[in-house]
């Protein structure tokens, strides 16, 4: 990340001070009117744009932004609207947040990117908020604001859930037209359900894995439960967390996609170190500092297959019929579903101690056993499965 000055518990002089050094990443251009859209539409959209430019911090982080147009091209090709072309901008804010108004003007807030664990996560938001512009859900939430609402009263509602904080109410000094209000106070019910089943339909026809919406949502299901769904950021307005967690899953088994979650998560990963054994020279190749077999020999090569099927297994969640261990000259072949078969030879075995075929066996149940160790934990985090 780049250089960030949060936004607050200081003064809101002292933040008004600092509002004023923005990085004006992408000002707003003239654009073709995508199929379904209105001049005005587009034209509410540039508005609200240079007051979001004149109300927030924008962070200029080469990569981050680099990234957010890799994921929203590749989304944005498989949507109803593609014409529609979308530009990322960061808000400097630790809350947890994104969101798209007419235009294609994408924000996404420095909370969010710190709390995704994979670009699969991010991309699962992204789609959300694509969803919601290619429905066109902000200039609906705009035409069905009560008449005797004013535009300052929108915009400090929009302050407050963007900041939650005095020094956030700047926005309302600045916002000049309804439709920032309409975006960031969020939509109805209905229209983020819409968001999140459209968004999963696009991830499919993506490169990336939407089971990483569903783990988004699970981390913020986890969280809601233990602060009462707060209403800050993302919760406004949305279903209760837990229900958007059944439905994704719902859906993503309904889409046939195999919810993987170690896939789309920082999961831990098995580590090889070399040691000696009796003075011969070996390869321990253990997980989370647990050992799980020793090789004979330190090749890095090998070694290197060694993990790449211990992770296949683990990342498919596989069970132990899935796993067929298979006599081979002089050996064994551990041979996992489809993954890479890995060969344990009987010098392994005298290394580990163990014999390759007792090893192998071991080996498969060791990590059958932590697939289900590891499938129990995602139930305990998530008690409403």
């Amino acid at each position: 990340m780049g250089n960030l000055l949060p936004v607050g518990s200081r003064a809101l002089s002292r933040w008004m001070a600092a509002a004023s050094v923005i990085f004006c990443l992408f000002p707003p251009v003239a654009r073709a009117l995508p199929p379904g859209s209105t001049p005005r539409e587009l034209e509410l959209g540039e508005e609200a744009a240079k007051d979001i430019a004149n109300s927030v911090q924008f962070v200029n982080d080469p990569a981050e932004l680099a990234k957010l147009r890799v994921i929203l091209e590749e989304i944005r090709k498989v949507t109803p609207r593609p014409e529609i072309q979308y530009t990322p901008h960061i808000v400097a804010t630790p809350l947890i947040n994104a969101f798209v108004i007419p235009g294609g003007y994408v924000y996404v807030t420095t909370g969010l990117l710190s709390s995704v664990e994979s670009d699969d996560e991010l991309a699962g938001v992204l789609a959300h908020e694509i969803a919601h512009n290619v429905n066109q859900h902000a200039i609906q939430r705009m035409n069905n604001a009560p008449k005797g609402l004013g535009l300052l009263q929108l915009a400090a509602i929009a302050a407050l859930i963007i900041g939650k904080s005095p020094e956030a109410a700047v926005l309302a000094n600045t916002a000049a037209n309804a439709i920032t209000a309409a975006v960031l106070k969020g939509g109805s019910i209905e229209a983020e359900k819409e968001a999140d089943s459209c968004g999963i339909g696009y991830l499919v026809h993506t490169k990336y894995n939407p089971t990483g919406f569903l783990t988004f949502l699970e981390s913020l299901a986890a969280s809601s439960g233990k602060f009462f769904e707060e209403e800050m950021g993302i919760y406004q307005t949305h279903p209760l967390t837990r229900d958007r967690v059944r439905s994704a899953r719902d859906q993503l088994e309904e889409l046939n996609v195999p919810i993987l979650r170690r896939l789309v998560l920082r999961s831990p990963q098995p580590e090889a170190h070399p040691i000696s054994v009796e003075g011969t020279a070996a390869t321990e190749i253990s997980y989370q500092g647990e050992r799980l077999l020793a090789l004979a020999g330190q090749d890095s090569t090998r070694s290197a297959d060694v993990l790449a099927t211990v992770s296949w297994v683990l990342d498919r969640e596989l069970q132990t019929s899935d796993i067929k261990i298979i006599p081979a000259e002089g050996g064994v072949l551990f041979a996992p579903g489809s993954g890479p078969a890995v060969y344990f030879s009987a010098e392994d075995g005298r290394v580990d101690g163990r014999g390759e075929a007792i090893l192998a066996g071991e080996l498969r149940k060791q990590l059958t056993g932590i697939v289900v160790a590891e499938q129990n934990r995602y139930r305990a985090n998530f008690q409403f499965y």
